[in-house]
């Protein structure tokens, strides 16, 4: 039998198109869920359960398209959106400074569900063709304070290599969950050296949107896979008419 996660939390790659975000996802949660669905609808989904500190979560992270066109179509992804990780290209300074509008876009869609923001600089492996460095990016992480009043965590990542990928990861899963902790459990943590109630005993409303995430997970599977069944019947039924004409 196997173990459902009780918490499932949704994340959205956004940044400039051709930083690395698809690879940086690749890296870590392997294939997407359906390729085709970047091309039409502006976004790729995939999902994963991990293991955070003894408790199983899902994260479900949209890779939503960064070109133009996409615009109008990527608000609707936002929606309880609980984490935004922008991407920038560190080789190239214009998608660091194209990050502010990424992380306003975040903000105002994803409204009161966002949690947490990463501005994550990608591409670390070309040492040579670097032009941003940390201080630049922290300059772009107190814009982020200063202008939307949310204060960002700061990666460097390589997606060829991996550097950091996992890190990065487990540094987000760790923080979201720690959200999820009612005030006064957050309070007995930090302050105190008693032992904590288990993550994985505090009951909150989430779990049951957290199931649900997972049953529609497994309907959205079922489903692409009988819509594969009927486009290989379509293509033989075509096959076959061609043959009679």
């Amino acid at each position: 039998m196997s173990i459902e996660p009780k918490r499932a939390y949704k994340i959205v790659l956004i940044g400039d198109p051709e930083v690395g975000k698809t690879s940086i996802r690749r890296k870590y949660m392997g294939k997407s869920f359906r390729a085709d669905y970047l091309k039409t609808l502006g976004a790729d989904f995939a999902a994963q359960k991990v293991n955070i500190e003894g408790e199983l979560v899902l994260l479900t992270i949209w890779d939503l398209a960064g070109q133009t066109i996409f615009h109008g179509m990527r608000s609707s992804f936002y929606h309880g959106c609980k984490c935004a990780l922008v991407v920038f290209d560190v080789t190239n300074p214009q998608t660091l400074k194209n990050s502010l509008k990424w992380a306003e876009e975040a903000t105002n869609y994803a409204k009161n569900s966002l949690q947490e923001l990463y501005l994550i600089g990608n591409k670390i492996d070309l040492v040579e063709d670097r032009e941003v460095h940390a201080e630049d990016m922290e300059r772009i992480a107190e814009e982020f304070q200063d202008s939307f009043n949310f204060p960002a965590k700061i990666y460097e990542t390589s997606a060829l290599t991996g550097e950091n990928i996992n890190e990065l990861f487990e540094h987000m899963s760790k923080r979201l969950i720690m959200g999820d902790i009612p005030k006064e459990e957050k309070t007995v943590i930090e302050q105190t050296s008693q032992k904590a109630k288990p993550l994985q005993d505090i009951i909150t409303d989430y779990e049951s949107k957290s199931e649900n995430i997972v049953e529609i997970l497994k309907l959205v599977e079922s489903l692409e896979n009988r819509v594969d069944e009927i486009n290989k019947d379509i293509k033989n039924v075509k096959r076959m008419l061609s043959k009679i004409e």
